[in-house]
């Protein structure tokens, strides 16, 4: 057993959290845990959520005596955003999840999957309809409006990315945290959570090819690929079916200027505009972390862009029809207040036409 002290950059984005948490994976039989902090530089809502969840995870498995914080007093904005609570840290004033934000940030959310589907239940409706009342509720505090193409976009991709938690990762909480720049026309929304993990859930499925975390999260960002609604499953019906194009829909926004970055295992992954613009990260990270980085300047229609997008999927599905043979769902392919019933039966009549 040894007393283990983890350097923790006073810079905090995406490429340091990719590297603490790989550094804590390797963390065996530590009896305290120090959490040395080098000050408040740059901080980043992605950086804030994997960390704070990987230095709890890493005391969690390593059952240790102490946790403790050094040089961390100075790092208000943290506190205020509900990093050193995330972690079981006692600082600041509120628990993860009952902190309210305001217009332009997100602090530390942490929702509770079994708590969303008992909501429904009680309601009598479906689990979607929950999401999509929490989604439009987290982008009306992030940008401080609840309609236009900011919260169109915010509320539709916060919800296909809370929604893949529920209903694929087997995760029973989901996290986010999010900051929006109005002076940087950019906004970033981090989405984590603590299941399965990409390549477990895309397993499920006969028709892939998935033997390593790379491989899994390419076929994530596919269109109409699924772990659970595959050539020869059971196919759901209605608006919230189970449908493989929530991820796709939502990389392809967040790339129109913007990038999309998802981890899991040992795989990362980021997109962008570019014609090369794929790039893989190493990481350690037991479940699936998202980040959202979107150009408010760029964005335009969002009911346009989605009919792009799902076009571009058809033509997909219709190419590789043995692996994604199946319907995507209308709350997937639009805003959700543009579908009904109705046009579901329309966009499955279309798929069988084609």
């Amino acid at each position: 057993m040894s007393d283990v002290t983890v350097k923790i950059p006073s810079t905090l984005t995406l490429s340091t959290a990719l590297q603490l948490s790989l550094d804590l994976a390797r963390i065996e039989g530590a009896r305290t845990i120090t959490a040395e902090f080098g000050g408040e530089g740059s901080i980043e809502p992605f950086a804030m959520l994997m960390i704070s969840s990987e230095l709890q995870r890493a005391a969690v498995r390593n059952n240790v005596e102490a946790f403790h914080c050094k040089n961390h007093e100075r790092m208000t904005y943290a506190a205020h955003m509900g990093f050193f609570n995330a972690f079981g840290y006692q600082e600041g004033p509120k628990k993860p999840g009952d902190r309210n934000g305001s217009s332009r940030h997100l602090p530390v959310n942490i929702l509770n999957c079994e708590e969303l589907r008992r909501e429904a239940a009680s309601e009598g409706t479906e689990v979607g309809d929950v999401v999509e009342s929490k989604a439009r509720h987290l982008a009306r505090m992030l940008c401080g409006a609840d309609s236009g193409d900011l919260f169109d976009t915010l509320s539709y991709s916060i919800r296909e990315i809370i929604r893949n938690v529920v209903e694929h990762s087997e995760s029973t909480q989901v996290g986010i945290c999010a900051q929006y720049w109005p002076t940087k026309s950019k906004v970033e929304v981090a989405i984590i959570d603590r299941g399965v993990g990409l390549r477990s859930t895309l397993q499920r499925n006969p028709h892939l090819d998935v033997n390593n975390d790379r491989s899994a999260v390419n076929y994530a960002l596919m269109p109409a690929v699924s772990g659970r609604a595959y050539k020869g499953s059971r196919q759901q019906r209605g608006p919230w079916a189970n449908s493989g194009f929530g991820l796709y829909m939502t990389s392809r926004i967040c790339r129109n200027g913007g990038n999309f970055f998802i981890a899991s295992g040992g795989a990362g992954m980021m997109l962008t505009k570019a014609k090369d613009g794929k790039s893989y990260f190493p990481c350690s990270y037991e479940g699936t972390a998202v980040r959202l980085v979107i150009k408010t300047d760029q964005i335009g229609s969002l009911s346009e862009s989605l009919k792009r997008y799902r076009e571009d999927g058809f033509e997909f599905q219709k190419k590789y029809r043995e692996i994604v043979n199946i319907n995507p769902s209308a709350a997937s392919l639009m805003l959700s207040q543009d579908f009904d019933i109705s046009l579901w039966d329309k966009f499955v009549a279309n798929l069988k036409r084609n």
